[in-house]
């Protein structure tokens, strides 16, 4: 009964059935038609959707969860605002009001929505909402929900909102939480988690004022744009294969379009939605996206959609750096140097994202690093390859002075340090629920760069390619199928081999740090032996004498941190004679005394393998002290002084000047 009043209902309420379009890649679980009108004074769209779903699960639902992920920004009482600044002013604020919610006969749910807040201590929160429904939802059956609702963006603020005439609106739709055996999968929205939700079609048609025709970039494709009364014009998108819809506009872009390959069947269109003022980034966007589809598609899987849309934000928008399906940000500014790879980087990370959060579409609520940490690595590898090793650095006075970037990705190299290492969270493990860490610092830091420079190291320790070629099987394997942990550390230690898994599982599954100390090198001559020597008839007194020509050489190593990985102790000896001895670095210290040359230096980890290493700063000692360090940054102060005294030299000579 559901099937058939769901099917006649969304025909006679939006006028044309889903079938008119081709048949998607994934059965379709959570699909929409939605009809939104924005209001740019008051900053609102007001709307009404149609919601399609298909219990794929082998459970009865006798309710639905719905996602209002505006309402976090609706007061400072939202498990949202906990995470976020204090905000300043009416329009920091935003919403998301169901106005009626109903099935396709009449019935009104209205009256029976109520807000959950599983699982945590903010009963105020109003992110997501309950509706109990008449008769459960069998393993099969097809439910469609009518949605009447209305949602205020806020000024432009995590993933969302708009600046002056630009408009970019993420995860603003009433939107069904994700259907598992195990029941509604949803959390109340916090700053430091992303998205999870059910494969679908989208056919979303919005009433945009006219002066953004042309220039309206969306999840999908744009169907058809008409011109409407009242100085509009009607935008009409269509996506499939997605679980998710974002949507930006802006009578400012300046919309370039090019067609690439993709390692894939058909032909891509990219599309870049870009501001006038970073009109010297666009063929940065365009390259890293012509050049990161071919080569993303080789090492994952081939880009399966017709589309990739790029959109280019006003600087301080907060819509930067943000990945829906089809669909990311960048970010960049009018003077960022070519040198630091800007915005092509960050552009990579984000499209490695359309595999990672847009295909895969793991759990990030719970498993951010799944998505964020892998799609850093990767993204830094293409990136190097691409572009070469980023260098965003300037010099005033002959001092070096890095850039940041919005995202740094891992590139290659000694360089991959600049991930800052010492950005560790020591509060929770990897494998602990991202919305149960500590703090966003914690959830960022597991996310990024704890992943990455794990996953780097493990490339470094049991090599490249098989690391590579288990991401591509993972890719491949899971498509559309939101994978777990267990299923990557499965195809992990399947394709990669078992030491590959071990690393990262204990890795992920700790805490603590990965910490190798050089404690102890020292060296000294070696005294010829004395006392009793020999057995028997041949035994003889010797009595001591001076020291010999060879040294007694002793080097300590500890394991100070509470993850143990293989490394390598390198010892330097005089004359240029090196010794390497690999440690499987799981006792607490292990020592190596060596007759021979006189020792120079020890080095754990000399070629930077473990990348976890949190202090670099004790993985050496000499035997002696080097003053070439010192030396060095006396040339430097030096030189800095110099330019200090020409400079007040030239402010006394020249007339009139002052200080």
């Amino acid at each position: 009964m559901y099937r058939l009043k769901a099917l006649l209902g969304l025909v006679s309420l939006l006028g044309f059935a889903f079938s008119a379009q081709a048949a998607p890649r994934v059965a379709p679980v959570a699909s929409y038609r939605i009809e939104a009108a924005w209001d740019g004074e008051q900053k609102t769209l007001v709307g009404r959707e149609a919601v399609t779903f298909v219990n794929r699960t082998s459970r009865e639902l006798p309710d639905v969860v719905l996602h209002l992920y505006l309402n976090g920004f609706r007061n400072t009482r939202s498990t949202l605002w906990r995470g976020l600044p204090p905000p300043s002013g009416s329009d920091a604020f935003g919403f998301c009001e169901l106005k009626r919610v109903a099935l396709p006969d009449g019935t009104d749910l209205t009256r029976r929505i109520s807000f959950l807040a599983p699982e945590s201590d903010n009963p105020a929160d109003r992110t997501l909402a309950r509706v109990p429904l008449p008769r459960s939802v069998k393993p099969g059956e097809t439910l469609v929900l009518e949605v009447d609702f209305e949602s205020r963006l806020p000024r432009g603020v995590l993933r969302t909102g708009w600046k002056d005439d630009f408009v970019f609106a993420g995860q603003w739709f009433p939107k069904l939480a994700r259907a598992t055996d195990a029941g509604w999968r949803g959390r109340p929205f916090g700053a430091s988690t992303e998205f999870f939700a059910d494969f679908g079609v989208y056919d979303v048609t919005l009433l945009l004022p006219a002066d953004v025709k042309g220039k309206v970039a969306v999840t999908g494709r744009v169907a058809e744009e008409t011109d409407e009364a009242g100085d509009r014009v009607r935008v009409r998108a269509h996506a499939e294969d997605v679980h998710d819809f974002a949507f930006a506009f802006s009578p400012r872009f300046e919309v370039t379009k090019e067609t690439v390959g993709s390692n894939g069947p058909g032909k891509v269109d990219v599309l870049l939605f870009l501001q006038p003022d970073h009109r010297r980034s666009r063929q940065r966007y365009l390259r890293a996206a012509r050049e990161g589809l071919a080569l993303l598609g080789t090492w994952l899987t081939p880009y399966p959609y017709p589309v990739l849309t790029i959109v280019d934000p006003p600087t301080g928008s907060g819509a930067e750096a943000m990945e829906y399906p089809t669909l990311f940000t960048g970010g960049t500014t009018w003077l960022s140097p070519a040198s630091g790879g800007e915005p092509g980087t960050l552009a990579l990370h984000e499209l490695a994202h359309q595999w990672f959060q847009g295909m895969l579409a793991s759990d990030e609520v719970s498993e951010a690093h799944l998505d964020e940490g892998l799609a850093s690595w990767i993204s830094a590898r293409a990136a190097t390859r691409i572009f070469g090793t980023p260098s965003p650095v300037v010099e005033a006075f002959g001092v070096p002075i890095p850039l940041r970037s919005l995202k740094r990705p891992l590139p290659e190299g000694d360089s991959q340090e600049a991930l800052d290492q010492a950005a560790f969270s020591r509060s929770d493990p990897t494998l602990r629920e991202t919305w149960r860490t500590l703090d966003d610092a914690a959830a960022r830091t597991n996310a990024y760069s704890r992943t990455a420079l794990l996953l780097e190291s493990v490339a470094r320790t049991s090599g490249e390619q098989p690391l590579l070629a288990a991401l591509q099987e993972y890719a491949r394997r899971f498509a559309f199928r939101h994978p777990t942990t267990t299923d990557f550390l499965d195809v992990l230690g399947e394709v990669a081999g078992p030491e590959a898994r071990d690393l990262v599982e204990r890795s992920w599954a700790s805490a603590g740090a990965v910490d190798y100390a050089v404690t102890r090198a020292s060296t000294r001559r070696a005294a010829p032996p004395a006392g009793y020597l020999g057995d028997g008839p041949g035994r003889a007194y010797r009595a001591p004498a001076g020291s010999g020509r060879s040294f007694e050489s002793t080097v300590v190593v500890q394991r100070l941190g509470e993850i143990a990985w293989p490394v390598e102790v390198e010892m330097r000896f005089e004359g240029g004679q090196t010794v390497t001895r690999r440690w499987d670095g799981r006792a607490e210290w292990m020592r190596w005394r060596i007759t021979g040359p006189r020792l120079l230096s020890a080095v754990v980890d000399p070629r930077h393998t473990c990348l976890l290493d949190v202090n670099r700063l004790n993985d050496g000692l000499r035997t002696e002290p080097d003053p070439t360090a010192a030396r060095a940054w006396g040339h430097r102060l030096r030189f800095l002084v110099q330019n200090l005294l020409e400079l007040f030299a030239l402010v006394a000579v020249v007339p009139g000047a002052s200080w």
